[in-house]
């Protein structure tokens, strides 16, 4: 080890002198630091004394160490390793000298060193930088390692230095104060309220300015829910959201609250009312059934339609009525009867299907049709089915699916619930920084985009003045006038009209030429934000500001010094006296064996299932058990989805072949099952197209196959058939009720025109090839097949290479 040390180089600082022997250390895996040096300027010979990191002796004597004693460590092992730097005396140069070349220890990697390890400024600057924008350790770790493949920098260093960036941040301020700061400077409006007692804050608004705007801009409706698991002091979290007019969601507002009463909900509620002009207070509220929530709102806003989430009803009504039938098919039979009760467009119309549900459910099964009449119907029918829901601008926002998907994005920024107000804010902040991005992006997108379909005559007066989400929808209405031929009022539900805010299809069939504008909602017509909704300062605030000046000049002085507490907290929120709220010791949770018990993982986002999903689960849980490897030969494949995965793919290939006919068995060479769902054909045809299980897309598909080419399947299949096709590929319930199943040989047929493909039906019944209709088959044109089994099923077949093809189908031309 001398050899290395041993030069006659002269080194012109002593900080020159050190990182040669560093470096050289660290070529040898040893960490050369400094032990002594002089301070004294006026010294003769300046000396730096430089050693072994393991320098120094290990004071834990183990034979004197007790049972409770603090459990300590040390890496010094007493290492003689010793050089020295002398200044000469005439000129400013510094020399070598090995006093002690040898190590009493091996080497071992530097990343055990911690010295080793520390940053240089620029990577100081680099963490720093990315820390304020939410980088995780591990990958500014591996950024570091990128940058210099010789670093031997730790994850504990990124975190030490993550936290003295976190320290200076704070600059001798409290969490809450610099909260208040964080917020005041990003351009949010805040408020507070705090216990008086303990001077802890209880509840926190907050609403970012360009929220605020959106909120000004589209008051028409907006969701709100409440989420858990965000902060670490298990306060809830209230999001109100809105839809833009390119049908684009955006945080309005968050709130943290203590608990979910009405207290709280009616205090959240008068802060975003605050914010509001008095021009734009909302018409629509969709909540789930939040009893509190609901209360609050007939308070605050006594003039706004409050709807409930239908996906949160047909939820709770599986949950409660799963277990109350003997079989699954009947459930699913029922869910589909309330589907087609929920859907009901008129009052007429729904005491019809109510009457249905009475008939088949009031004497078969009482305590369902008990329960969703004294739970649903009865209280608030008024809340969620279409023959009253449909009178209202919801703009087709009849769910809180927008605020639940809103809470997953917000949880993927956060990552763990044990941040503090200030960490949640700043996750917060680059997530609405984001979303106010693409808002603008997809505005100047709706005006400048032009599209071939909407480039007659018709459109001129709308395209680039209203979003392309209006303009979807008005299409659609028109191809539904070309198809039904709607001529008068009475024979139009006025659906679009009161729920949407755009023409529905009486008006429609008056405007041969031209759209005006003025029959288009205003919200559709926004796409700009650079006509600001400001709320003016009005005579009664500077009358109420006169007043808080006359208060304060006839109060005593005791009383001024409150009031000049409370201004300035208002003029300077990082001089609040507020104190963070208590950190629960013990997280409260449901009973041991309780469905909604707390998650074992506190850190974990993740929210707790519902009784909707236990009751699945448990279900799964049945099915698991009931098919089991002895038994699934003898059941029936691919029916429901339940029993899909229980299938072994080989035993699922024998049970397929022995329902296939002979001749074309013996070219399957595999069976591939989807769910079972009712959309399971159209899956199929999505799965074999390499678009996944993706049944919505291929309804559309041959949708607009059937309307583009109306006239050929007119002559090919009659009107009312036509009608029938296209009137089936409109279902989004699960499971579809058979009247929407795939319906064979006809559907075959605009499957293969549609995709330009092969279509091949085989089944034990009928075995069918389907060639497109506008174009010759090909040999080299995609062959898709198709099986059917157990008479309500299809799956996906792969055949052989040359594997010959069933009959064409007759009115093939």
């Amino acid at each position: 080890m001398t050899y290395f040390f041993q030069t006659k180089s002269i080194f012109a600082s002593k900080e020159e002198l050190i990182d040669w022997a560093r470096k050289i250390g660290r070529s040898l895996s040893y960490v050369v630091t400094i032990l002594g040096s002089d301070r004294v300027t006026d010294r003769p010979r300046p000396r730096v004394l430089l050693g072994c990191d393991r320098a120094g002796y290990n004071r834990i004597n183990l034979k004197q160490v007790r049972k409770n004693m603090r459990k300590t460590t040390s890496k010094k092992c007493g290492c003689p390793f010793q050089i020295r730097g002398q200044k000469d005396i005439c000129v400013d140069e510094w020399t070598v000298e090995v006093l002690c070349g040898k190590h009493n220890h091996g080497s071992v990697h530097l990343e055990v060193h911690s010295f080793a390890g520390r940053l240089d400024k620029d990577e100081e600057k680099l963490i720093g930088n990315m820390y304020v924008l939410g980088v995780k350790p591990r990958k500014i770790l591996s950024s570091l390692k990128k940058r210099n493949s010789s670093n031997t920098t730790t994850i504990r260093t990124i975190y030490n230095h993550r936290a003295a960036v976190h320290k200076d941040e704070l600059g001798g301020r409290t969490p809450i104060q610099f909260l208040y700061k964080c917020v005041t400077d990003g351009g949010y409006v805040c408020y507070s309220r705090v216990k008086e007692d303990s001077s802890q804050l209880e509840s926190m608004f907050f609403s970012h300015h360009f929220s605020i705007k959106l909120c000004r801009m589209f008051p028409s409706v907006f969701q709100l829910d409440c989420t858990y698991k965000t902060n670490r002091y298990r306060m809830s979290l209230l999001s109100i959201v809105g839809v833009t007019s390119i049908n684009q969601s955006f945080f309005g507002i968050f709130t943290f609250m203590p608990d979910e009463t009405e207290r709280s909900y009616c205090w959240a509620l008068e802060c975003f009312k605050s914010i509001l002009d008095s021009c734009s207070l909302p018409l629509v509220l969709v909540t789930d059934r939040e009893l509190a929530l609901m209360n609050a709102i007939k308070h605050v806003f006594p003039h706004s339609k409050n709807l409930l989430c239908q996906a949160h009803i047909h939820r709770n009504i599986l949950a409660h009525c799963r277990k109350l039938f003997t079989k699954g098919i009947e459930c699913d039979h029922f869910l589909g009867k309330w589907q087609n009760l929920v859907n009901a467009k008129t009052e007429i119309e729904f005491n019809i299907e109510f009457n249905l549900l009475l008939i088949g459910y009031a004497e078969k099964n009482p305590k369902v049709f008990v329960y969703v009449v004294s739970t649903w119907i009865d209280p608030y029918k008024e809340y969620f089915v279409s023959a009253w829901v449909d009178k209202f601008l919801h703009l087709g926002n009849i769910t809180t699916n927008r605020v639940e998907s809103g809470h997953s994005l917000l949880k993927k920024f956060l990552e763990v619930s044990i941040g503090n107000l200030t960490t949640v804010w700043k996750k917060f902040d680059q997530m609405i920084t984001i979303q106010h991005t693409e808002i603008k992006r997809l505005f100047g997108h709706s005006v400048i985009q032009m599209s071939t379909l909407y480039t007659g005559s018709l459109y001129t007066n709308l395209v680039g003045c209203i979003s392309l989400t209006a303009l979807k929808a008005i299409k659609e209405e028109e191809d539904k006038v070309k198809a039904t031929n709607y001529c008068q009022a009475w024979e139009c539900t006025h659906k679009i009209r009161y729920s949407m805010g755009l023409p529905c299809a009486h008006e429609l069939v008056s405007f041969i030429t031209q759209f005006p504008l003025c029959i288009i909602h205003h919200n559709w017509k926004q796409l700009s934000l650079k006509k600001e909704c400001e709320v003016h300062i009005s005579d009664d605030i500077v009358a109420e500001f006169k007043g808080i000046n006359r208060r304060f000049n006839e109060t005593s002085t005791e009383q001024r010094q409150e009031i000049k507490r409370k201004l300035r907290e208002i003029m300077d929120p990082t001089s609040s006296q507020t104190r963070e709220p208590k950190v629960p010791l013990s997280l409260k949770g449901r009973p041991r064996g309780s469905y909604k018990r707390l998650n074992n993982d506190p850190k974990s986002t993740k929210r707790d299932p519902s009784l909707f999903e236990h009751v699945m689960e448990e279900e799964n849980t049945k099915a698991q058990k009931k098919f089991s490897k002895k038994t699934i030969a003898k059941k029936k494949i691919g029916y429901h989805m339940r029993t899909q995965t229980l299938i072994s793919t080989q035993r699922f290939y024998i049970e397929v072949c022995k329902q296939m006919p002979s001749h074309l068995a013996e070219h399957i060479k595999e069976a591939i099952n989807v769910i079972g769902d009712g959309h399971c054909g159209f899956r199929v045809v999505g799965r074999a197209l390499e678009m996944g299980e993706n049944w919505a897309q291929v309804w559309l598909d041959l949708s607009n196959e059937l309307k583009v080419k109306e006239n050929m399947y007119l002559n090919l299949f009659g009107k009312e058939r036509w009608q029938e096709l296209l009137y089936s590929l409109d279902c989004s319930e699960i499971p579809a009720p058979p009247n929407k199943w795939m319906s064979m040989p006809d559907m075959g047929l605009v499957v293969a025109s549609c995709y330009n493909i092969v279509f091949v039906l085989i089944s034990k019944f009928q075995s069918l090839t389907f060639f497109p209709m506008n174009s010759p088959p090909p040999a080299s044109q995609k062959l898709v097949a198709m099986g059917y089994i157990d008479g309500n099923h299809f799956i996906q077949l792969v055949m052989h290479e040359g594997c010959p093809l069933p009959h064409i189908v007759s009115y093939w031309r």
